[in-house]
């Protein structure tokens, strides 16, 4: 069974949900995370054992891991509404809880799952931008110098490097191949050494053109908006599901 993970807005997931149906990955089930939030029943095992999960969903679906050979995660949260039926008061704690509870059980799930959660995302690790510029840089992707002053103010360090009014194109990586927009070879494959120093199976990456013509990197996400992959895309993640290709 392969599995796709989002938000019940999430267009992008629901395009890859039926793309994948048409190329045959079968059986496939979409589960929002509205269904995750009024299952019937949850089961989570930790222990010696390989940790395991099962959920029975609103609408009659179980879902086991032992049944589980591939997932598309594009989960952000936890769920809201269950965060809403705490006091006021506790509802920070409620979030931490169930945020801890989600990386557990979206840890157990087996087979090749894009992208596996962090602490610091459920579906992959979000950076500041002085992170994503080290990588960047260390990746051969020329990035600007990133600064900040003690009066900035924190959302300062997650913004994008693009000039205002700059040219700026969009690629998604999948496991080393690079899909959406055309850009010379070698910012193509600083791109793919890019996903690989980020341990990111997907990452979407913006690159801003210079005034010296050169492609910069402008920033990067987990969540890409995965339509800009188009079927070359679709068509590299089936395969990836299938056979675990790398190339």
């Amino acid at each position: 069974m392969f599995l796709v993970l989002c938000s019940s807005n999430d267009h992008a997931a629901r395009w890859a949900f039926d793309g994948l149906a048409q190329l045959g990955i079968a059986p496939i089930e979409l589960i929002t995370s509205e269904d995750l939030a009024y299952s019937r029943f949850w089961e989570h095992r930790v222990g010696v054992a390989p940790s395991s999960i099962r959920i029975g969903l609103p609408d009659g679906r179980t879902i086991s891991s032992s049944c589980v050979t591939g997932v598309l995660n594009r989960l952000l949260s936890a769920p809201q509404e269950l965060v809403n039926c705490a006091q006021p008061a506790d509802r920070d704690y409620a979030t931490q809880e169930l945020s801890s509870f989600y990386l557990s059980w979206l840890r157990a799930l087996p087979g090749t799952v894009i992208n596996r959660p962090t602490p610091q995302g459920f579906c992959g690790r979000w950076r500041h931008a002085s992170e994503w510029s080290f990588l960047a840089r260390r990746a051969g992707l020329p990035a600007p110098s990133y600064k900040q002053t003690v009066d900035d103010q924190p959302e300062h360090g997650f913004h994008s490097f693009a000039p205002q009014g700059a040219q700026v194109e969009s690629v998604i990586v999948l496991r080393g191949r690079v899909f959406g927009s055309s850009l010379p070879e070698e910012t193509l494959a600083a791109c793919s050494r890019f996903a690989d120093l980020a341990e990111s199976e997907i990452l979407g990456i913006d690159l801003f053109r210079a005034s010296d013509g050169r492609w910069n990197f402008s920033t990067a996400t987990p969540y890409p908006e995965l339509t800009l992959g188009g079927q070359p895309l679709l068509a590299h993640l089936a395969n990836v599901f299938t056979h675990g290709e790398k190339q």
